[in-house]
């Protein structure tokens, strides 16, 4: 049986945030990024007065203001509990978006394991409490329909103290999404870059992914990359485009669609352990292995990298030519984002690369992304994929 899974309602354009006006609510706890509020307080400003003029009481607090790791969720989970929300709206990127899916786990499930946690797919019931509003502000990570959160938990090894997974079942979809351009204009221009890649990635693997063909949302993969290849680097150059910027949100949101509905794969895997090496934004993190990926991939799907290839525009007489051809089209992207591909370059000291190999080969071999990877790919491949970018 295959299945395709979406968000109860999507609402998208200038001006969509007065969707607001429209849904049950009564008690509301609002996570927002900090950096955001800081530089558009108007956002907060209208989301108040909606909810004054409803007479709904209102509580806003702040993310972690990095990456979320578990410790912070639990912590904050106590919020909910505390505050009794029918309603929990996230503000901000991936890393908002991600930390609330698992905070209302914690507020419907307070005594939940670490391993009931971990089940992928295999969540008790949430979203009874209260229904999740996303709001992104970044056009990539897809966590407004994704059925994933990934965040960072402790390892118990002093090399390696954190290490990013996944959390995932598909009541994490957010009930509602609110996709208004307006939002994204004061990213700055290394996280647009960064998502617009992460946005892209997800796409592509979605679609070449193990799992079987999926009639909805390999059309959103398709179409996702097409809008990312035109209009990032419209945005680079002009952020305050807001046409282009309402192009990226769409392309953000499909790739999250294709991502629940098929899965990620190597360049999510073995992307991920480079983030534990250094601080970096998770699309830089998986941008450095996917040329790599998508030339190991090829000796099984050549045909899918061809026609995505295609459907962006590649003229070709070959698949492989195709796929050659896809492969500048992420190179373009790379240099567009000003993105690193090296380990020097991504921050990633020498010592600690050599001294962590072993060990991130070992997590990327195990990473639930790369159950999903059309080719299984050994350590000594994986292995190979690291030593390659430390050039």
């Amino acid at each position: 049986m295959l299945q395709a899974n979406f968000a109860n309602k999507i609402v998208y354009g200038e001006g969509s945030l007065e969707f607001l006006e429209q849904v049950d609510m009564s008690r509301v706890v609002v996570f927002a990024d900090r950096i955001f509020c800081e530089y558009n307080k108007d956002v907060l400003e209208l989301m108040d007065s909606i909810f004054e003029k409803r007479s709904v009481q209102h509580w806003l607090f702040y993310d972690e203001g990095k990456e979320p790791t578990l410790e912070f969720i639990k912590e904050n989970s106590r919020k909910l509990t505390e505050k009794q929300p029918d309603l929990i709206i996230a503000i901000g990127g991936g890393a908002v978006m991600d930390s609330v899916k698992v905070m209302e786990v914690y507020y419907e499930h307070p005594d939940i394991t670490d391993e009931q946690l971990m089940d992928r797919f295999h969540l008790p019931p949430v979203q009874r409490k209260a229904k999740l509003l996303y709001i992104p502000t970044t056009s990539g990570t897809g966590s407004e329909v994704s059925p994933i959160a990934v965040i960072y938990v402790p390892t118990g090894n002093p090399e390696v103290p954190q290490v990013k997974k996944g959390i995932a079942d598909y009541q994490l979809i957010p009930h509602y999404v609110v996709l208004d351009p307006r939002f994204t204009v004061t990213v700055p221009f290394k996280i647009t870059g960064a998502t617009g890649l992460d946005a892209f990635a997800h796409c592509i693997e979605a679609y070449v992914n193990k799992n079987p063909r999926n009639a909805f949302t390999d059309l959103f993969a398709l179409e996702g990359m097409k809008k990312i290849t035109a209009n990032l680097p419209v945005v680079l150059a002009d952020p305050k485009n807001l046409a282009a910027r309402a192009e990226m949100q769409i392309a953000a949101t499909m790739g999250g669609i294709a991502l629940a509905g098929r899965g990620s794969g190597a360049s999510h895997g073995s992307g991920k352990q480079l983030a534990t090496l250094a601080h970096m934004p998770h699309g830089t993190s998986v941008a450095p292995p996917m040329e790599q990926v998508i030339r190991l991939n090829s000796r099984k799907c050549l045909k899918e990298y061809a026609e995505i290839a295609r459907y962006l525009g590649v003229a070709a007489s070959t698949d492989e030519e195709a796929v050659d051809g896809l492969v500048e089209e992420w190179k373009k992207l790379l240099a567009v984002t000003k993105t690193p591909v090296t380990i020097s370059s991504l921050g990633i000291s020498q010592e600690k690369f050599k001294a962590s190999l072993e060990t991130i080969v070992r997590n990327a071999q195990n990473d639930p992304a790369m159950k999903g990877n059309p080719v299984t790919l050994t350590a000594d491949e994986i292995r190979q994929i690291y030593l390659n970018l430390n050039k």
